[in-house]
C-alpha cells in the first residue's frame, strides 16, 4: 500500500459508541437509529449508513432516484416494493432497490434487526405516489 493510500485509509470501531440520530418519524414508523458512517470515514463519495430497527419499525414508502444496495447484518428484515407483501430477508443478504421504485425496509415483528444503506446520493421522495394498499404507511 502506498502513503498516499495510506493517508485515506478510514478506520474506526466502537459504532455503537459514535453519533448517531434517533429516525424522524415521518420518514420511520417505530423506533430505529441511523448511523453515518461514511461522514465517520470522511467521504462524501459514497453514502453509507447503518440502520438499527426495533422490533416492527420499517421506513414509511418511499423512493430514491437511484438505486440503493442493502445488506442485512442480522436477524432478519423486511423489504417490499411498489405496494407488494413484505419479503423476508435472512442476515448476511443483500438487496438492490431499483432506482425510482417506491419501497420500505424494516424489522419484522419478532425481532429488531440492523442493515447497511449504500447509495451514490440520499434523495428520498416521501410525498411521492403509493399504492392504495400502502396508504395507511403514509405519515398523517
Amino acid at each position: 500500500m502506498s502513503s498516499a493510500q495510506d493517508d485515506r485509509l478510514g478506520l474506526f470501531r466502537g459504532l455503537e459508541e459514535e453519533p448517531h440520530i434517533k429516525a424522524n418519524p415521518n420518514k420511520f414508523l417505530g423506533d430505529a437509529r441511523i448511523y453515518s458512517v461514511s461522514e465517520l470515514l470522511g467521504t462524501e463519495e459514497i453514502r453509507v449508513r447503518l440502520v438499527r430497527f426495533e422490533p416492527g419499525a420499517r421506513t414509511r414508502p418511499h423512493r430514491h432516484s437511484r438505486d440503493q444496495l442493502l445488506c442485512f447484518l442480522d436477524d432478519p428484515g423486511i423489504v417490499a416494493l411498489a405496494g407488494g407483501t413484505d419479503q423476508r430477508i435472512e442476515a448476511g443478504e443483500y438487496v438492490l432497490l431499483p432506482g425510482g421504485v417506491v419501497h420500505m425496509h424494516g424489522a419484522t415483528f419478532d425481532a429488531p434487526t440492523s442493515h447497511i444503506s449504500m447509495m451514490v446520493s440520499i434523495d428520498s421522495d416521501f410525498d411521492s405516489d403509493i399504492p392504495d394498499s400502502w396508504q395507511h404507511f403514509r405519515a398523517g
